[in-house]
């Protein structure tokens, strides 16, 4: 058993230490403790200050023969029970570590309240334990800042997002309301141009031709460039309309063989989600195209009351996602990124399943906050 007065960890770790500093030093562990600026309690399970360090005595304005044998509820906090932040009832029933983090209100602070069962030390048949409280205010607030700032950098880049999709499907709808209009006004007037030569005219009629070909592929691409830009299936016919076009110009298009299936209620969603989904899919598919060698492609979307799942798989080579999400593979790392940040902004998740000859699954979870548009 300990006795009042002892060395606050006994002899044996006295020596260890004393072996530690190499038979130099003259330190007491009582002296290495009270150095620290934190709370360091020696207690029975009955709640008894056994010792203390100086930073206690300091705290309180009380020297070590007011601590000794008190009760530690009432000299810390000025109760005639145990604080209910105090691990200690936990530690003494289970005998193991226990650690919490607390909100003091009195002192405005934030602490963590620790407890280590110390095996074979006891008093009066009472068995002894560590109690270490240190102050974490600064940590929290830090951590608060940092929620803080990513919460307000989240709304800047939904902002963003929402800046760059407006602009995108302005651009689109002028392609098609002016410039689509005008190539094919042009496709016209050569067509009659055409009709309008003489027979003998064999080389302009030529020449208008190879015009009117070209022109023709230029509005093709136009098209192309008008449906990544902002597919106007989307606005009108929603998510899963959208990807089955997007599939057919992509993946079919690439021989990969596309498969869609919908469960729950499908349904149009709010904009914004519908927007974002649809980038992070667009993303997956061009990814498959691009790199993965896939010969078929999945896509299922879950609808549920209050959320919705899209998962993406494909059969292809599969990669390292770790290696991928680096910064350093671009432009695929990047990609990825961007549709991890893009859930993020919906405040989903987007995880990825993928190995080398496993082929990839994504899978989207979105909330919806009780239904679509």
């Amino acid at each position: 058993m300990m006795k009042k007065g002892s060395p606050l960890f006994g002899k044996s770790a006295e020596l260890e230490l004393t072996y530690a500093l190499g038979n130099k030093s003259d330190l007491d562990i009582r002296d290495i403790f009270d150095a620290l600026p934190f709370y360091i309690l020696l207690v029975d399970e009955g709640h008894r200050i056994l010792e203390a360090n100086s930073a206690v005595y300091k705290q309180f304005g009380l020297k070590r023969k007011d601590i000794l044998g008190a009760y530690c509820p009432e000299v810390i906090h000025g109760l005639n029970h145990p604080f209910p932040g105090c691990p200690l009832e936990e530690a003494a029933k289970i005998n193991q570590a226990v650690e919490r983090e607390l909100f003091d209100e009195e002192s405005g602070r934030w602490v963590t309240s620790a407890v280590y069962p110390i095996k074979g030390a006891a008093r009066d048949n009472k068995r002894v334990f560590l109690h270490i409280v240190t102050d974490i205010t600064e940590r929290k607030q830090a951590q608060e800042a940092l929620k803080s700032s990513h919460a307000q950098l989240r709304t800047v880049s939904a902002h963003l997002e929402s800046v760059r999709e407006e602009e995108k499907r302005k651009i689109a709808r002028d392609l098609h309301d002016e410039t689509s209009q005008l190539l094919s006004s042009l496709h016209a007037h050569l067509e009659a141009a055409i009709t309008t030569l003489p027979e003998d005219a064999k080389k302009s009629a030529a020449l208008l031709k190879t015009a009117q070909k070209l022109s023709t592929v230029i509005l093709d691409e136009i098209h192309q460039l008008i449906y990544e830009l902002r597919p106007t299936v989307l606005d009108g016919l929603g998510l899963v309309a959208a990807v089955s076009s997007l599939g057919d110009s992509r993946l079919k298009a690439a021989g990969i063989k596309l498969s869609i299936t919908i469960t729950g209620k499908e349904r149009r969603l709010p904009s914004s989600s519908e927007t974002e989904l649809f980038r992070i899919i667009q993303e997956a598919v061009n990814n498959i195209t691009n790199y993965s060698n896939a010969n078929e492609a999945n896509l299922k979307f879950h609808f549920k009351k209050d959320s919705i799942k899209v998962n993406i798989k494909d059969d292809g080579i599969g990669f390292n996602v770790q290696q991928a999400m680096s910064l350093k593979n671009r432009p695929h790392g990047l990609g990825l990124l961007s549709m991890k940040e893009r859930a993020e902004l919906l405040n989903g998740s987007l995880a990825i399943k993928s190995g080398p000859g496993k082929g990839t699954d994504i899978i989207v979870q979105v909330p919806l906050n009780g239904g679509g548009t």
